[in-house]
């Protein structure tokens, strides 16, 4: 999936942007605190709940996207506005969807009002009206490309929620280790990143030694990383029924020039920890796969921004990496072709292209531009 441009509203929060381009592999969000970048990022994913079957109060959007097989959608619709005090209600009470609209090559797929509901030309009968119809025809040929599209937004936030959830496999290592040999079946698995990359490491697959040669370049201290099961009682609320309560996750472990013993990842840094997930990331991601990392530069250190955004922007062919920073040597080392200046007014964000600024035409006078622009409006 490729997001070719967004326009949403939330008129229960009270807030909106226009619409918004986006570039094909890396698009940077740049603006002060509070500007609005990662309400954008949230959105996005609001859009991966609502081709889930999901409703959010007062939402309207409009996406236009590509599929991995490069057909180009575009998706619209609102759910009604319920006045509350309470920003969790949906469990007492849905919003309604009051219109949909699914279009493709400006052929008209699905269209739908509170009145009917057309899919391919053809009414269909009353439906559930709190969700979207992405969801509730899913297993349909051609909505199933945009329903697994949708599924393609991740949130790269790993390190900072510590969950364990990306830990957890779908069935156990064993099973894995044999269904999952080749790089190829690796990547176009619904695994995590935490669990593609024991997969790669378990079956020694050279990307595993491409990815701990990246990382060494970045933290040359670093001579070797191993990654072990270890057994680990899950959460209640993570328990699944083809699943012992207890249960082997794999623990990331790195080994330091003249240190005798192994670190773990919980006593690695959290840079550290943060870059190893992000190469990961770029080499076994699923392709199409639409990545979400907000404030891109939290807990990564100086020696290592550098690499990574020269792999965000040359590495990932098949991904599109939607990141947001406030970050001065971010910035700077991101060519400004790449940035979407974020500003807010009230409960309006704007969003505008970099040449909108006509910033100067070298990297340091638009840079130094940038901060200026910045400035004025903290």
């Amino acid at each position: 999936m490729k997001i070719i441009s967004l326009r949403l509203k939330n008129h229960f929060l009270g807030w909106d942007f226009d619409e918004v381009d986006f570039s094909s592999n890396l698009t940077l969000l740049v603006g002060v605190s509070g500007a609005g970048k990662t309400q954008i990022l949230r959105a996005i994913l609001d859009l991966k709940r609502i081709a889930n079957g999901e409703a959010i109060n007062g939402f309207e959007w409009k996406i236009r996207f590509s599929s991995v097989d490069g057909n180009e959608f575009v998706w619209e619709g609102r759910f009604d506005t319920i006045e509350t005090d309470e920003l969790f209600f949906e469990e007492k009470e849905k919003s309604l969807l009051l219109y949909e609209k699914l279009t493709s090559e400006n052929a008209v797929l699905i269209e739908r009002s509170q009145e009917k509901i057309i899919f391919n030309n053809r009414e269909m009968p009353k439906l559930s009206s709190n969700q979207s119809m992405i969801y509730i025809l899913k297993e349909e040929n051609k909505i199933k490309e945009v329903y697994d599209a949708l599924n393609k937004i991740q949130d790269s936030d790993y390190v900072t929620k510590k969950s364990l959830y990306y830990k957890l496999p779908n069935k156990p290592f064993d099973f894995l280790k044999e269904e999952y040999k080749t790089l190829d079946t690796i990547v176009n698995s619904d695994e995590s990143i935490y669990i593609k990359l024991h997969l790669v490491y378990a079956n020694k697959l050279d990307i595993f030694e491409k990815i701990k040669s990246s990382f060494t370049d970045i933290f040359q201290q670093i001579e070797n990383i191993k990654i072990e099961l270890l057994i680990n009682d899950l959460p209640r609320f993570l328990y699944r029924d083809n699943l012992p309560t207890q249960f082997r996750v794999p623990f990331i472990f790195i080994k330091e020039k003249d240190v005798a013993k192994w670190i773990r990842e919980d006593r690695m840094s959290s840079g550290m920890l943060r870059t190893l997930i992000h190469l990961s990331e770029i080499y076994l991601s699923n392709p199409g796969t639409v990545i979400l990392i907000d404030e891109f530069e939290n807990g990564l250190g100086i020696n290592c921004i550098d690499i990574l955004t020269d792999d965000l922007i040359h590495e990932n062919k098949n991904l599109q990496f939607i990141a947001t920073s406030h970050h001065p040597y971010i910035i700077n080392n991101i060519p400004y072709e790449y940035w979407k200046i974020v500003t807010r007014k009230g409960g309006h964000i704007s969003i505008r292209n970099a040449s909108d600024y006509n910033l100067g035409k070298s990297k340091q006078e638009a840079f130094i531009q940038l901060t200026k622009i910045l400035e004025r409006q903290s």
